[in-house]
């Protein structure tokens, strides 16, 4: 202490005061009293001897105790902890103080504060602690983000939200999408059908999308992160972790350009009717606000680090991860493939609810598909967990009769140029579920509203 500033001193003469203040006026308010311990713990208090009465006075509060001087020191005495504090005096001291609730706000804002610092600083503390014992950066990184937010999270998540206050705001946004004409109350998928089911990507869902092999998920998937970003106008982050960037661009430019995707692929028989086609696509892909990340054997921790600081940088109206079964936790989970797929899908679940963004994530599914005479996906098909049915808010799965009935006739390809395919909605914990009939241009990778067959991407 001696080696205190004067402005530190006096800083934490504040801090004193206020805890002190705060619970003298707890002693005499049982309506203040009711306030402090919804928002404070004891843990928000510097001072032992407070913290001791803290704990006190909240144990008589919710045993329904009278709380006077009379009865908190019969109370403390008993339980052998009046001693501890000073005895008798120092209650009477405290006791003292009271003068008014008046300031209660005031000095609730002064130990939240501190508290802040305080526990920003352990933050701190613990990332020297692990950049010096050598863990892994990203670790590193990824863990103290999560941290820093949590503790400006944490208080706000202590306090409850009253229906007086919420229906307010839903009653206010009911209006404001009455006003606007407007249907979709999420992230557009620019799919009329689908859009009229689900009203937009909700914030906060975690949506699967998962077809067998070939299916078009990806072609699909694409076309959900450019139509969502060039009408909603937000950022879209897509995370590829089996495709590189520059592949995932060729099939943009070949379905927005209409170009056959063979030709855009080779860069053969192209010619100047598609070399225009090529560029105004290339241009309207660079207006809108995509941003790709193509790591090879991406980590959920580097992904969650990455799309958090995306998020303080730009408005996310979307995420793709193409896809689950490709993410790793960089945890050994031993021979459990299961149990790390069930950990990956309940993170990527608490990072939409977090961040409140809609998540899209691709994922596989089992062989089991193939031996069943009817081949629409079902819910127990996917692939590696159960896990993965809890947690999505909306489960959608992609199935083209056609590529079947061509396997059917020992051909891996279909003879039409264009295919009905139908979004299967077997989950949307939010609305209605049911099938989304879509068209599916072979040639350009691309899908479309049914009977738009000359819709653009």
């Amino acid at each position: 202490m001696d080696n205190l500033t004067k402005k530190e001193l006096n800083k934490i003469n504040v801090i004193n005061d206020a805890e002190k203040n705060v619970l003298a006026i707890i002693a005499h308010s049982i309506t203040a009293a009711e306030e402090v311990f919804s928002i404070l713990t004891e843990e928000d208090f510097t001072v032992m001897n407070y913290k001791v009465i803290f704990k006190t006075l909240q144990e008589q509060f919710l045993a329904k105790l009278a709380i006077n001087i009379t009865t908190l020191s019969n109370y403390m005495l008993k339980n052998n902890v009046l001693s501890k504090i000073g005895g008798i005096e120092f209650l009477t001291d405290l006791f003292q103080t009271y003068t008014t609730d008046a300031n209660l706000s005031e000095y609730l804002d002064i130990i939240i504060k501190n508290t802040t610092v305080r526990r920003l600083n352990a933050v701190l503390v613990n990332i020297h602690r692990e950049i010096d014992s050598h863990q892994p950066i990203d670790e590193v990184v990824s863990k103290a983000e999560k941290e820093i937010l949590d503790v400006k999270k944490e208080r706000k998540g202590n306090l409850f939200k009253t229906s007086f206050d919420e229906v307010d705001k839903v009653l206010q946004k009911i209006e404001l999408l009455e006003n606007s004409g407007e249907m979709l109350t999420g992230s557009p998928s620019g799919f009329r059908d689908l859009d009229r089911m689900t009203s937009g990507f909700q914030k906060g869902d975690f949506i699967i999308l998962a077809a067998r092999p070939s299916m078009g998920k990806t072609a699909l998937a694409l076309n959900f992160a450019v139509k969502s970003a060039a009408q909603s106008k937000k950022a879209v982050a897509i995370f590829s972790v089996e495709m590189p960037a520059e592949q995932l661009i060729q099939r943009m430019i070949g379905s927005y350009s209409t170009v056959d995707s063979s030709k855009v692929r080779t860069g053969k028989g192209l010619q100047t009717r598609d070399w225009e086609n090529i560029t105004k696509a290339a241009d309207f892909l660079k207006r809108t606000k995509l941003f790709i990340d193509d790591t090879p054997g991406l980590k959920v921790i580097e992904l969650q680090s990455k799309l958090r600081k995306l998020c303080r940088e730009n408005e996310v109206g979307l995420v793709v991860i193409d896809y689950l079964q490709l993410l790793s936790t960089g945890t050994h989970f031993g021979d459990s493939r299961q149990q790390e797929v069930s950990t990956i899908s309940r993170q990527l679940k608490a990072l939409a609810r977090e961040l409140e963004i809609p998540i899209i994530c691709l994922s596989q599914l089992s062989r089991s598909v193939e031996k069943r005479e009817d081949k629409r996906p079902i819910m127990s098909d996917l692939r590696d967990s159960g896990a993965i049915e809890q947690d999505a808010d909306l489960i959608m799965f992609l199935f083209r009769e056609e590529y079947y009935a061509a396997h059917d006739l020992n051909n891996s390809e279909s003879p039409l140029e264009t295919e009905k395919a139908q979004l299967i909605l077997s989950k949307h914990r939010n609305g209605p579920t049911g099938n989304v009939e879509l068209l599916f241009v072979k040639k350009h990778g691309s899908f479309a509203d049914y009977g738009l067959q000359n819709a653009k991407f």
